[in-house]
Formats: structure tokens, sequence, C-alpha cells
């Protein structure tokens, strides 16, 4: 009886509990019938027991060793999905640390020039603070080719620089810009610059796990329904 429970279970097992437990159920009345005969042949009963299950890989070889093919296949394919998620959720993890930067970078720009922009008069004290405060998110500046405050009136137009760092023109991306009405805009531009670049690789991980998953899925399907009928043939 526990060649017949083993034999269910390498067959079975990657099925949901129920159906296994259904499926055995099968197989071992199909098998008991046949030790039965054995043993009325004059047979052992361990005798009848193991050439009833050999007897049984025998006559179904081929059906048995497609459905252990199709269990692999749908074992890699799920394995092949999990990974490929993973991989993609590394992957743009990694992108959203790189990208956290320049969005920080804007935060740090536009407070600068809430702060400064925004007043009255612009001392040399405030200048001395600005300064400061550049020193202090040094980190921030290291990828800035260029950096300015520009102070503007309705009334005189532009004024100038409040304070301006690097060259223009020189740096990967584009001039970025934050506007203050009425009063003036912060300008900057990154040294390199690769915002929401390669971020399409992390869709391309994405879709091609969901088609796998639905390989994977179809070949379960497959598998079950053609262990069923398979199982048909035993009665």
């Amino acid at each position: 009886m526990k060649q017949i429970e083993q034999l269910g279970n390498s067959i079975f097992s990657h099925l949901s509990r129920k159906e296994a437990k259904e499926l055995k159920q099968e197989m071992r009345s199909h098998l008991l019938v046949t030790v039965r005969e054995l043993k009325e042949e004059g047979k052992s009963e361990q005798e009848a027991f193991t050439i009833a299950i050999d007897r049984f890989r025998a006559e179904n070889k081929g059906p048995l060793e497609k459905f252990q093919l199709q269990k692999r296949v749908a074992k890699w394919l799920l394995s092949s999905a999990i990974l490929l998620v993973l991989v993609g959720l590394f992957f743009a993890a990694n992108l959203f640390m790189r990208d956290k930067s320049y969005s920080e970078t804007t935060a740090l720009m536009e407070h600068l020039g809430q702060i400064y922009l925004t007043k009255d008069d612009f001392t040399f004290e405030d200048e001395f603070a600005l300064q400061e405060g550049i020193h202090r998110n040094s980190k921030w500046f290291e990828n800035i080719s260029y950096f300015a405050l520009i102070k503007e009136s309705e009334a005189e137009g532009k004024i100038g620089k409040l304070l301006s760092q690097g060259t223009e023109g020189i740096g990967e991306s584009r001039l970025m810009k934050i506007n203050y009405k009425d009063h003036g805009y912060v300008e900057w531009e990154y040294k390199t610059y690769d915002y929401m670049q390669n971020g399409y690789l992390y869709y391309i991980f994405f879709v091609i796990s969901i088609v796998i998953f639905i390989l994977w899925g179809a070949v379960r399907v497959h598998n079950r329904n053609g262990l069923r009928a398979f199982a048909l043939t035993w009665r």
C-alpha cells in the first residue's frame, strides 16, 4: 500500500489537495484490482504490489512521462516568472533611488528660491547664508554644472543674478527653471542627466513575467485536465 501512495505522490503532488486525493483514490482502486487478481494467481502480497505497480508504469509509460515533463515545465515557468519579477523590482528600486535625487534637488532649489527671491532686499548676510546653505547641501550640488538665482521686478524688469555658479550650457540636461511670479526664478543644469532613462526595462520585465505566468497557468490547466482524462481510463 505504501508503494501505491508513493506512486500517487510522484504523479499528483503538484495538484491541489482535493484533486490529488481524488485521483490517488482512483489509481489506488485500479491498482488494488490488479493486486487482488495477482494474489488469486498465487503471488504474495508484496509481489502482487510490486508487479501491479511495474505493470502500471510500463503500460502507461508514455502518458506518465508526458505528465512529468509538463510538471517540470510548469515548475520552470513559475521559477522564471518569479525571478523576473524580483529582478524587475530590484531594477525599479535602483531607478527610483536614482531618480529620487533629481526630485530632492528640485525641492532644494524650490526652497532656496522661496527664501531668497521673495525677499525685498538681498543683503550681504543673505548671500553669506545662501553660500552656507549650498555648502551644507553640497552633495546635491555635485552634479550641478550651473546654478543661478535671478531677481526680477515687474516695474524695472530683470535686476540681475543674485548668485551664479558654474557655466551655463555645458551640462547634459536642459536648463531647469522654477519661476516665482513678480520675484524671479531659480535655474540650474545637471552635469550628467539620466532621469527616467531605461525605465522602460522595468515594464519589459513586468510584461514578460505576465506572459510567463499565463503560460504557467495554461500548462497547469492542460496537465490537470490530462490527468483527469487519464484517470478515466482506469474505470
